[in-house]
Parts: structure tokens; C-alpha cells; sequence
């Protein structure tokens, strides 16, 4: 999903191609689920013809800024993007080469023309739960409107304190979910909740309300840290730090996750499934070790920390690379991603002889004979079936 990153290099990319450029030949599906509170008639009458000023972006939204009100408004949904057919590296993977790129993408929604220019441009969304609205309203005002007025501040462009955290963390809900409430901090998913988390040590089950000084400083600084170097690298992942939690953290169904130093990746099985690595993140409100209680809790972030209270997830000095993914080709006994044959004995071989084993063989049950009753001495069946068997008196 596109979390605050993401949607904030959209909004840079749709205002290097679109800004001062007139859009022409505009279509639009018409979808009911994703044009919220219009039409896909009004969206075309409101856009083709006109002229791009600006594009911005708050949280998850981002917004096109036009002539003239009305302002288109997206929300990216879980799989929406909006491609650009001349930019390839303009999709939700910035490493996304342009010989894997197909034009045009699935799941369309609308598709624009600039004037004067072969390029194009198209926001897809194929599991439709995007959002698509028009805003008849100054430019300056639509952050004011709903539902943007009832995000929180975004970090990108308003610096998050502890007041405002202490604030917001004052119920009984875990930590994790209290970061992805666009209502306390507008952006947030599950990957950067998942990572600041991870840097500042704290479990994603915490509650809020036991939240300390130190803890609260930690939340701040990570904060800062993970938004600002996630964007300096335009959000792509495959230059994010190799001490991130991102950079191993795949799928909870993917078992044997761990990260540089070899400590397990685990998942949370309460509310929301949520990555945490149980050797640094500690589900205590006292950190453990000796004699803390009357020291004040320290403010460094996970890496930042030289002699940690628990040595077993301390970094290595020099960073690991992670180890490829190396899947083993029984028949032949090679490795994918080097040069394999298959060879046409492999293929055949099920069909000579027996039938190979199955999974299902080893847990499949054995038919089971039905019993009958046999039918005894003086019973008879009455209308429904039952055996009415006369009692021996005793």
C-alpha cells in the first residue's frame, strides 16, 4: 500500500510532468466505487481543457491544483498509482526497470493527454479501492475540507513532539495501531509504524497510555529518522539502510525471516499482524537489565546504541548484505538462477511405473465400512425409523 513516502513521490512526479501543462482527450471509467460523490461525466467536463498549476500531497492523499475550482483529489487506495507513460521509474517501485514495464496498466481508471506532447498519463487502480473526488473550493482550502480535516499533522511537513505524542497515546491500544491512526499522525501504514517501532525498540503490542519520557523521545527522534532518510532516498527500497526491518521483512506466511545479525522476525498474531524482532524489541514497560529502575531510560535509537542492554541483537560493525532467496531443483539438482535444463526424463518419469506419492497420501484416511444394525429379537421399526426394542424386565 502506499503510505506517506510513496504518495509524496507521486505528488513530485505528477508536478514535473503535469505543472503548467493543459490536459486534453480525457477519459474516465465509469466507476461508482471509486468516483466518491461524483460521476465519471463531471470528473471529464472538470478536467479536460484545463490547466495544472501545482500537485500536492497530505498523508495519503494528493491533489491536483487547477485554473480553476474544482479540484481533483486521490487517494491511492491499496494497489491505485498513477503512471507516466515517458517515465517508467515512475512507478511504485523506483527500481523498476523499463523492460518490465507494460503500457498501458491494468485496472484503469482515468486516462489524460497534455497538449503539445506525446505524453501520457493514467491512474489504474485495479482492486478499486481508490478514491476519486472534486473539491469545489480554493486551492488553499482543501486541506480544510473533509475528510483531510480530520487528519492528523503530516511529518513531511509539520515536525512531530512529544507534547502532540502524549497527546494521542493515552488509550489502551497497542503501539502499532495508535501510529497507522491517520487521525494522530496522517501517513502512516504498516511497513513505516512496523520500522520506527523497530528503531526506537518498542513492541508493536505496547499500549500507549505506559508510554515513559524516554520512550516518548525515542518514538519522536524515530520518527524523524525513518521519514526523512525514506525520502532522501525517494523512497526506494532498494536503497534503504541494511539495518532496516524493511529490508527483511516480507510476509507473515514466509517462515525463517531474520535480519542482518541473524535474530528471527516474528509476527503478532493479536488485531493486526505486525513484524518485530522479540530480541530488541522488549514487551515490558521497565527495559530490562541491572539496576535501570534508577537510571534514566536511555533516548538512543537501535543502531545508534554502543553498548546495548542485551548484546544479542547488537549490529555487526560492518553491514551483511541478505542472503538471496535459493530455491533447489530436485531433478536435476541445480540452483534457479543459474543456467537449468530440464531434462525430458524428469518430465516423464511420473508416468512410468507407479503413481509418485502425494501430500495427501500420508493424512488421507481409509474408507470406513458403514455399520448396520442387525436386527434383533423382537425389535420392529416404527414411522420414523427407530428400533423399538421391548426391555427385559428385571
Amino acid at each position: 500500500m502506499p503510505e506517506l513516502v510513496q504518495v509524496a513521490r507521486l505528488a513530485g512526479r505528477l508536478k514535473k510532468h503535469l505543472a503548467g501543462k493543459t490536459l486534453k482527450n480525457v477519459t474516465a471509467m465509469d466507476d461508482p466505487v471509486v468516483f466518491k460523490d461524483t460521476t465519471a461525466k463531471k470528473f471529464i467536463s472538470a478536467v479536460e481543457g484545463r490547466t495544472v498549476l501545482d500537485a500536492k500531497s497530505l498523508g495519503r492523499y494528493l491533489w491536483l491544483e487547477m485554473d480553476k475550482p474544482p479540484h481533483p483529489v486521490m487517494h491511492l487506495g491499496i494497489a491505485g498509482w498513477v503512471f507516466f507513460k515517458s517515465d517508467p521509474y515512475s512507478h511504485y517501485y523506483a527500481r523498476e526497470k523499463p523492460e518490465f514495464t507494460n503500457w498501458p496498466p491494468k485496472g484503469e481508471i482515468f486516462h489524460l493527454k497534455i497538449h503539445g506532447s506525446q505524453d501520457e498519463a493514467m491512474f489504474a487502480d485495479p482492486r478499486r479501492l481508490g478514491r476519486l473526488r472534486l473539491m469545489d473550493c480554493s486551492s488553499k482550502d482543501i486541506p480544510k475540507q473533509a475528510p483531510l480535516n480530520d487528519l492528523g499533522p503530516d511529518p513531511l511537513q509539520t515536525e512531530i513532539t512529544m507534547e502532540w505524542l502524549r497527546q494521542k497515546f493515552t488509550k489502551h491500544s497497542p503501539a502499532r495501531l495508535l501510529l497507522a491512526d491517520q487521525k494522530n499522525i496522517a501517513g502512516f501504514g504498516s511497513w513505516m509504524s512496523e520500522e520506527i517501532l523497530y528503531q526506537a525498540r518498542i513492541h508493536p503490542e505496547f499500549q500507549g497510555r505506559k508510554f515513559n519520557d524516554g520512550q516518548f523521545e525515542r518514538i519522536r527522534r524515530s520518527i524523524q529518522y525513518v521519514v526523512k532518510t525514506a525520502h532522501e532516498v525517494d523512497s526506494d527500497f532498494s536503497l534503504f539502510p541494511s539495518h532496516w526491518l524493511k529490508s527483511f521483512r516480507f510476509d507473515w506466511r514466509i517462515k525463517g525471516q531474520t535480519v542482518e545479525n541473524g535474530e528471527p522476525v516474528v509476527y503478532t498474531k493479536h488485531v493486526v499482524k505486525s513484524a518485530y524482532v522479540p530480541s530488541a524489541q522488549i514487551k515490558s514497560r521497565i527495559e530490562k537489565g541491572p539496576d535501570l529502575k534508577k537510571v534514566p531510560p536511555t533516548t538512543d535509537l537501535l543502531f545508534e546504541m554502543k553498548d546495548p542492554p542485551r548484546t544479542r541483537y547488537r549490529l555487526p560493525a560492518e553491514p551483511l548484505k541478505p542472503k538471496p532467496l535459493l530455491i533447489q531443483d530436485h531433478a536435476d539438482d541445480r540452483i534457479l538462477g543459474q543456467i537449468v535444463e530440464l531434462d525430458h526424463e524428469d518430465v516423464l518419469a511420473p508416468l512410468e511405473g507407479e503413481r509418485p506419492p502425494t501430500a495427501g497420501d500420508r493424512f488421507r484416511l481409509y474408507p470406513m465400512k458403514r455399520k448396520t444394525r442387525s436386527l434383533k429379537k423382537g425389535g420392529k421399526r416404527d414411522m420414523r425409523g427407530h428400533w423399538n426394542i421391548p426391555r427385559k424386565k428385571r
